[in-house]
């Protein structure tokens, strides 16, 4: 192996005919506004160290200032192409304050414009070009250099696009504040372009570039595995092959970095778990550098991305292409309450583990994915809530079922699929309860459900509750399942409220026995969902002035506690006596109301996850 260091002023950086193209393994650009000004800043200090308003500006006077060292970037030439493997945040930020200086030259009339232009931008072997306008960042940086601003729509507006744009604000606001004439001008440009040294380090050997790339990593600055990741793969794959795949690479990861920075990296943990994970000890090695828990003999042996080009190109072509894309649309279903409600759901509930039995259920290219998208996320929700309802949800044996359902799952067809999250069900019940349980609904598992629930899953049931009677019979419209479920504010947030307030004329209804009024007001049947304010006033008052309240609010539940409500909705009495539904008004809330209401939830449940 032979590497070669030099060191370069930015003169030499950005000599003529340099271009530079971005390796594969190089990240989006991501500096931030905060990480330019604290360069720009540092720069600044160091120049006024040596500044003097009366020294002539020349190249001499200015090789007497101190040098600066912003560190070392690394290349390798091939097919008569510079390819940057490590610092291109540098050298992208260097060239925006390249653009701005030669603004400022322009606007100072200074007779070194030209000779900042040239390290912008010149002749080049493909003509006319931009030295670090390569990997689709020509129009940008034209866009900056000719108006100062962003005056164009993309079609697709990468992070690196974004950066650049708002980061040569950060350029342009400091070096208007910092630069007041053009003696200071010349002379930071001088002291730019010949007193700031960087290392060249130039990989000779092509082949040696992937293993100065991990060492970089492990020693610099850390890299998101899925960053490390694209360079195990993708260099494995020959540079005259590579532009197909890295085109994919990068268009699944910029699709799902929309989602946020994190997802990326979620995404390949969820699929690595979904396609071979078979324990809860097996899933927790995928917790941290999944990138080198892949390559692990155990795990390779499977998944056969080793010094394995061939099945690296399948990998991308096939696998990436099309659960990147599978995983992208779930998440976003998630945000879509119309289109994707079960996905929705299990979204309010905080339950992501549904992105995994998707992608645990659907064969590559599946053409039952829409099916398998919606039975699952549905089944998920079922299950969940019925854990929750029965009194069977325990948080590790959860944890255990999940991933034995993302076992079973695994490429299953949609019979299959019904069958096993439901045995599963029924399994995790009969633990909890020790018995051999044949259905979820049992009145027995149900009738002392209360608020020691979880406190978002009982607002979600609620509004599951209050949703299923606005669909089936009023005609009126629900309160949002977001505002009933996640809205909690003190003013305009959903709360539970308890019908049976904590005073003596209530515990006179339970014969003055304060053990079985306090279990009874915190049953299911004896709390409703109250908006803030409302939740606030009613808290100490009598059962009738709740009444008043619930009568005259948008939560349907509420309502029909009230005589009014059922002279007003015909067609909500027919509905109720067509299911068997013994829905009532309640002049009084005592025990018999509290098991009445109990008993009625329970039929709806029956009816909303049959």
């Amino acid at each position: 192996m032979s590497i070669t260091p030099k060191s370069n002023d930015i003169m030499d950086v950005f000599s003529s005919n340099k271009q530079y193209y971005l390796d594969f393994y190089q990240r989006d650009y991501l500096w931030d506004g905060k990480q330019v000004e604290e360069l720009l800043k540092d720069l600044f200090y160091r120049f006024n160290l040596e500044y003097k308003t009366d020294l002539d500006v020349t190249k001499d006077s200015i090789s007497e200032y101190d040098w600066y060292y912003l560190n070392a970037y690394v290349t390798n030439d091939y097919k008569g192409k510079t390819y940057i493997v490590d610092g291109q945040q540098r050298l992208t930020t260097l060239t925006l304050i390249l653009i701005k200086l030669y603004h400022l030259a322009k606007k100072f009339n200074s007779k070194r414009a030209d000779v900042v232009k040239e390290q912008i931008m010149g002749p080049g072997l493909d003509g006319y070009t931009y030295w670090m306008g390569h990997d689709k960042r020509e129009s940008t940086l034209d866009d900056i250099f000719n108006n100062q601003e962003k005056t164009i729509e993309y079609e697709e507006e990468t992070i690196s696009i974004k950066n650049i744009y708002k980061n040569y604000k950060t350029v342009e606001r400091l070096l208007d504040n910092f630069i007041k004439n053009i003696h200071l001008l010349d002379s930071f440009i001088l002291y730019f372009m010949t007193r700031v040294q960087l290392v060249n380090i130039q990989i000779q050997e092509t082949e040696d570039v992937p293993m100065v790339f991990e060492v970089i990593n492990d020693r610099g600055v850390q890299l998101k595995p899925y960053e490390v990741l694209k360079g195990k793969l993708l260099g494995q794959i020959d540079k005259s092959e590579i532009d197909p795949y890295y085109d994919i690479w990068q268009d699944h990861i910029h699709d799902l970095q929309k989602l946020g920075e994190r997802d990326v990296d979620e995404f390949f943990r969820a699929y690595f778990r979904a396609k071979y994970v078979d324990s809860r000890a097996e899933w927790r090695e995928f917790d941290g550098e999944y990138h080198k828990t892949i390559y692990e003999e155990k795990w390779d042996e499977n998944i056969h991305l080793k010094h394995n080009p061939t099945g690296v190109k399948s990998f991308i072509t096939e696998e990436l292409n099309y659960f990147a894309s599978l995983y992208l649309k779930i998440r976003k279903g998630s945000e879509d309450p119309e289109n994707h409600p079960y996905l929705y759901f299990n979204e309010l509930n905080d339950q992501d583990r549904q992105y995994l039995l998707v992608l645990s259920a659907c064969l590559t290219n599946d053409p039952d994915e829409n099916e398998k998208i919606n039975l699952v996320s549905c089944l998920f929700d079922r299950y969940f809530s019925m854990l929750q309802l029965t009194g069977s949800y325990d948080s590790n044996k959860f944890t255990e079922s999940l991933t034995d359902l993302n076992k079973n799952l695994r490429n299953k067809s949609l019979d299959e699929i019904k069958t096993i999250i439901n045995q599963q069900l029924l399994s995790d019940i009969s633990d909890a309860k020790e018995t051999d349980a044949t259905t979820p609904f049992v009145w027995g598992y149900f009738s002392n459900a209360s608020t020691s629930l979880n406190y978002r899953f009982t607002k979600y049931f609620l509004a599951r509750i209050d949703h299923f009677i606005a669909k089936n019979t009023t005609g009126e419209t629900a309160q949002s399942y977001y505002n009933l479920v996640r809205r909690t504010g003190p003013k305009n947030g959903f709360h539970i409220e308890h019908i049976l307030a904590d005073n003596g004329e209530n515990l006179g209804l339970f014969n003055n026995d304060e053990d079985l009024f306090n279990t009874e007001r915190n049953r299911l049947g004896a709390i409703l969902l109250l908006q803030g304010r409302d939740n606030i006033a009613s808290r100490n008052e009598p059962y009738k002035e709740k009444l008043k309240i619930y009568s005259s609010r948008q939560v349907l539940w509420n309502k029909t506690l009230s005589h009014d409500f059922y002279h007003k909705n015909p067609a909500f009495k027919e509905f109720a006596r067509r299911n068997n539904l013994d829905f009532k008004p309640y002049d009084i809330f005592d025990s018999t109301a509290v098991n009445e209401r109990q008993r009625l939830m329970f039929d709806l449940i029956q009816l909303i996850w049959v």
